[in-house]
């Protein structure tokens, strides 16, 4: 059996020039990217990489995709994905990158040593600017069977699902999330807690995205989904399993995505705990109406679901 070696890196694009490194050990320039380590989500690696490799701190756009190619390792997938650039740290050269550079967007076929890489920057450079909404399912709560409480409601997390809320705070800030939206049952609000309170921010509390909200006036979810839909600022919507089709539903007819476009691994409703879709949503003026479409979107699952 061949050994699939997995790896993520970003197109990080500023000012109409691009961000590449020069590796030494091969004397080549390409885009910012490595190897997962552990149980790390790609789009996890992705920032960590182009950070480590370039002192920039990304915030990450549209998935681009995966270049496959074989390595005397075996074959790796590498997972792109644009981006831009949130801060800079500073760059530090090292046996594995000694040199980063911008190169001019109609320059860079130039200095790129791989005809795959132009590949994935022109798909980069074809999208228009997007900001992102993330339907997230609330991480692992503790069991119904083992609550003691009387009120559903007041259901917190487990161990396992504080665990996750951290490497969730990692991913909306590594999305550039500004605005929280989230159920008011404890699971959901526990779940972005540590995000809200690192932020300093004000999450809005739904009704109408509750598992009990949506039970008792399902004619709410439309107007409460449409509201954040519409809203251009990058967003998290935290709720709950029962509740995801009617908002995935909601959010892919507000995009413009049609049921036989809904590619399943992507759109599917069955998210594990703490699991989230990412769509990425261009905003333009069509007349005197500001309309929404969805331009691309990426399915991730969270570790820390399996009993042991």
């Amino acid at each position: 059996m061949s050994i699939v070696i997995s790896a993520a890196g970003t197109i990080l694009i500023r000012n109409g020039e691009v961000l590449l490194v020069h590796r030494p050990r091969y004397d080549d320039w390409s885009f910012p990217k490595g190897k997962v380590e552990g149980a790390e989500l790609l789009a996890l690696t992705a920032i960590r990489e182009c950070e480590e490799e370039t002192g920039f701190l990304a915030v990450l756009g549209p998935n681009l995709g995966i270049d496959r190619y074989e390595t005397f390792e075996g074959k790796k997938e590498v997972h792109y994905w644009r981006a831009h650039v949130l801060e800079d740290l500073g760059f530090a050269p090292d046996e594995e990158v000694d040199k980063v550079a911008w190169i001019p967007l109609d320059q860079v076929a130039q200095h790129l040593n791989y005809p795959h890489d132009l590949e994935f920057l022109e798909r980069a450079v074809a999208l228009p600017p997007t900001s992102p909404l993330i339907i997230l399912r609330h991480a692992k709560a503790v069991k119904r069977s083992d609550f003691t409480g009387e009120d559903d409601g007041d259901r917190p997390l487990s161990g396992r699902g504080r665990r996750q809320s951290k490497i969730i705070t990692e991913v909306l800030e590594g999305f550039g999330v500004e605005h929280v939206i989230s159920s008011p049952m404890r699971r959901c609000q526990e779940t972005v807690k540590r995000f809200v309170k690192h932020q300093s921010a004000t999450p809005t509390l739904v009704d109408a995205i509750s598992e009990w909200g949506y039970e008792q006036n399902p004619e709410d979810l439309d107007p409460a989904i449409e509201l954040a839909m519409n809203n251009p600022a990058p967003t998290v919507l935290c709720s709950h399993r029962p509740v995801l089709d009617a908002i995935l539903d909601t959010v892919a007819r507000l995009g413009g995505i049609s049921t036989t476009e809904r590619t399943e691994g992507i759109w599917s409703t069955k998210l594990s705990p703490g699991s989230f879709v990412v769509v990425h949503r261009a905003f333009h003026l069509e007349g005197s109406v500001n309309t929404v479409k969805i331009v691309a979107a990426e399915h991730h699952e969270v570790p820390g679901n399996q009993e042991t």
